[in-house]
């Protein structure tokens, strides 16, 4: 089994005075509280990639969040140690609100109204996962699974039709491009891999695409990004030839999204989407202050963005709320696209955050300090209730600084 990496850490109080005594603190670094990895989809080949790409820009503190697992923390605990990176644990699923999506009420998905982005950060590593977790996580999984099996059978009935030299496999996908879980994304990796390596002519790709599309391809089909995108966008997106709509049971209430973040030793924490992909702000997320108060009122205290994808001074405005209502704040990059962007997060433009990066900072030294605590079988940020402990986030944020900077001195 593996170990903590808080197994040689001091008690609470000696840690603290170790730190008091360091003449060189950790000053203000840049912090990654939200990736996706291979177990997952992802921009990196390997873990080990994601971890050199952060380390070479600077990041000291990265998050591992993977879409209804956590089959990558054994790996990514071991190279982040190599790397002297602190790792973050967590993971991403999808929520559901049916009240939400009857009443076109979207969150922080703008093409689903009702669907709920929803993380937990901080979770306890070695995991001790009750059984209604497993069976939770189990269920989805094989939900999941089902839809993209009865997507590929669709996009090979579509392909015999149009273009019959080439057909998926769900078991050569699964072996060769990712480490276990196929989803949407991997199909039109898949499919742009196929379609490129049959067809060395550009013409031939060209005309290859207008056959599978019926109509002339848009993008760059030299750029496999936008290929991929396309792919995606025109085969498998809602109402398209190989679209399958995901069962009830790939979701979760958000109440049983928040108890199985719990379970983990977890923070149930917000992705907040703001103006995001499309420029727009949705239904549920428009008024800030409104936005807190709901989440608060639902026990979620902590809020992570996304800013690659927030113009800066609509991003500025969430986080001068969000701080106001002393919810938690992370930011994260995702990856969990073919776009391989900068680890360091930046928001759209890569307009740099100035004094916002403090927030950050303490963010995730809050979650550390949660990881640390929770490990000692003390209470952190959050109980196993999910109620706000009567713990200042101020303190929180000392001992998580301390926590960093401990791991970060060890052999």
């Amino acid at each position: 089994m593996a170990s903590s990496i808080f197994e040689y850490y001091p008690d609470i109080e000696k840690l603290m005075s170790w730190y008091r005594t360091q003449e060189k603190k950790l000053n203000i670094a840049d912090t990654n509280l939200h990736i996706h990895t291979p177990y997952s989809f992802s921009a990196f080949d390997n873990i080990s990639q994601a971890i050199r790409f952060a380390h070479e820009q600077g990041v000291i503190v990265l998050g591992i969040s993977d879409f209804n697992t956590t089959k990558g923390y054994d790996e990514f605990t071991k190279e982040c140690k190599n790397t002297k990176i602190f790792p973050a644990y967590g993971m991403e699923t999808i929520a559901l609100s049916t009240e939400d999506q009857k009443n076109g009420i979207r969150w922080n998905d703008p093409s689903n109204p009702g669907r709920i982005y929803f993380c937990g950060k901080a979770f306890k590593y070695p995991l001790l996962i009750n059984d209604n977790t497993k069976n939770t996580l189990s269920r989805i999984a094989d939900a999941l699974e089902t839809q993209v099996q009865q997507m590929i059978i669709k996009l090979n009935e579509h392909l015999k039709k149009v273009l019959p030299e080439i057909q998926l496999d769900y078991s050569y996908i699964r072996d060769t491009l990712t480490t276990g879980t196929v989803r949407e994304r991997h199909l039109a990796k898949a499919l742009q891999l196929a379609i490129t390596q049959k067809f060395s002519d550009t013409n031939d790709i060209s005309k290859a695409l207008a056959k599978i599309y019926g109509k002339e391809s848009q993008v760059d089909i030299a750029n496999s990004v936008k290929l991929q995108d396309e792919l995606r966008s025109n085969l498998l997106k809602a109402g398209k030839v190989a679209f399958v709509e995901e069962s009830p049971s790939a979701y979760l209430s958000m109440n049983e999204a928040k108890s199985v973040m719990l379970d983990m030793g977890g923070i149930p924490c917000y992705p907040v989407l703001a103006d995001g992909t499309k420029g727009e702000l949705t239904e549920a997320e428009k008024d800030p202050e409104a936005l807190c108060d709901m989440l608060i009122s639902k026990g979620i205290y902590c809020a992570e963005f996304i800013p690659t994808r927030n113009d800066f001074e609509i991003f500025k405005k969430y986080i001068s709320v969000f701080k106001s209502k002393d919810i938690a704040i992370t930011v994260g990059t995702e990856h969990n696209t073919p776009l391989m962007e900068p680890m360091s997060p930046k928001c759209k433009g890569g307009i740099d955050f100035g004094d916002l990066k403090e927030i950050f900072w303490k963010g995730a030294c809050l979650i550390s300090a949660h990881q640390y605590l929770t490990s000692k079988g003390l209470a952190g940020f959050v109980d196993a209730l999910g109620n706000r402990t009567d713990m200042a986030k101020e303190r929180l944020e000392s001992i998580g600084e301390a926590v960093i900077a401990y791991y970060l001195s060890m052999d």
